[in-house]
């Protein structure tokens, strides 16, 4: 009897248990091949969230902390170009060698190697007996000029006084003649070993000591890129002491070859991409008239700012060169908006959250721009600077609602 009792009990509780399980599991959840569960009556609308995929929200103020910069959609030539590659190099009209035109010794070297100089800065001070002669030549000159000047103006008083005689008068006329040229040559070659004018007039008022002190100063502005002296060296007349470069503007130089020639000219724009990742745009300013039968290319000259030191000479780069007056287009954005979501070419367009990528279809192109059939409409606002970020915000914001379904 107490066994019956105990089996009617299990089974009781058995029907109570299963009649529990619908109220507690609540919505039911199926598990697809991809391992994810999804919760059928969840309210989620899979249509509505794909369509907001990949949108990056951003503040203004983030925006413009990120340096993303907005260009409006619009009408532009596209240009045909010239693809190239070449190596930076300084710019031959901003490079200046400091060179010592006496011999002496060293005795001060104020500046270093890589130091930055204005012009007519002191680099160096050489001990130069040389020089010292030639100030004392000048000193002494000066001199018998002023004393000759004087017994001209003398014999000339007596001579019309008809104290003495003419040929006397004439003879101090001659001596004061010869005298200011003797003084002219000195003062001439003090200019030519590199003395200014203000140092010359200055001489007279400086201690002996102090004469054979010869400065090497800057020519120009710039940076010393090379420096071949020594503090006590004993160095020779004609030595290249210093080398100094405006690094400011550099050149590019760009074979071209003979097939592209013809598209190419003085005053075209060129767009150029660094090893790393710097950009700018330059402009063509030589093209030779031959071509170098080893190569088939014939050298080409552009001129490229580098206020911001980002190239330097001896590193190579790649670029076009715009090539013709190009074909008006409807819609076009600059080259740098365009990126690869997904397999899509994409541009991102400014919304009230941040940005939208936006597929687009493009027609004609160039390295600057590129010219839009489809996706876009007049005036739309495109990012253009750091679009990668954008990217990668896109990517990573695409991934994680892959993930989450």
């Amino acid at each position: 009897m107490t066994k019956k009792f105990l089996l009617i009990g299990v089974c009781l509780a058995a029907l109570a248990a299963s009649a529990s399980i619908p109220a507690l599991a609540g919505p039911e959840k199926h598990t697809e091949g991809d391992g994810h569960n999804h919760t059928e009556g969840d309210g989620h609308a899979h249509g509505e969230e794909e369509e907001s995929d990949g949108n990056v929200h951003l503040t203004a103020e983030q925006i413009a902390k990120a340096k993303i910069t907005l260009v409006a959609a619009g009408p532009a030539a596209v240009t045909g170009e010239v693809r190239v590659m070449g190596s930076i190099t300084a710019d031959a009209d901003r490079m200046s060698s400091v060179t010592t035109r006496l011999s002496g010794v060293v005795v001060e070297l104020p500046k270093r190697l890589g130091d930055r100089v204005a012009a007519g800065e002191v680099l160096a001070v050489l001990d130069s007996a040389e020089l010292a002669d030639a100030k004392a030549a000048y000193l002494s000159a000066q001199r018998q000029e002023a004393l000759a000047a004087s017994n001209r103006k003398r014999e000339e008083d007596l001579w019309r006084k008809k104290i003495s005689a003419e040929q006397d008068y004439l003879d101090a006329r001659t001596a004061a003649e010869t005298a200011r040229i003797s003084l002219d040559a000195a003062r001439q070659r003090l200019a030519a070993l590199g003395l200014s004018a203000s140092d010359i007039n200055a001489l007279p008022g400086q201690s002996p000591a102090s004469l054979a002190r010869l400065e090497l100063r800057a020519p120009i502005a710039g940076r010393i890129t090379a420096r071949n002296l020594q503090r006590g060296e004993l160095v020779a007349a004609e030595k290249e002491a210093f080398t100094i470069a405006d690094l400011s503007q550099v050149w590019v130089e760009l074979p071209v070859y003979a097939a592209d020639l013809p598209q190419v000219r003085e005053g075209q724009k060129l767009v150029l991409k660094g090893n790393h990742g710097q950009q700018g745009d330059g402009k063509v300013i030589f093209v030779a008239p031959t071509i170098d039968p080893a190569t088939g290319a014939a050298r080409v000259v552009a001129q490229l700012d580098n206020a911001a030191g980002l190239w330097r000479p001896g590193d190579f780069a790649s670029g076009a060169i715009e090539a013709g007056s190009g074909q008006a287009a409807d819609i076009t954005v600059p080259a740098s908006a365009l990126q690869t979501l997904k397999g899509e070419t994409v541009v991102f367009v400014r919304n009230e959250e941040g940005f939208e990528p936006r597929v687009v279809e493009i027609g004609r192109r160039n390295s600057s721009v590129a010219e839009v059939l489809f996706g876009l409409f007049p005036g739309d606002q495109v990012a253009t600077g750091n679009t990668f970020l954008l990217k990668a915000e896109a990517s990573r914001g695409a991934a994680a609602h892959s993930h989450s379904h």
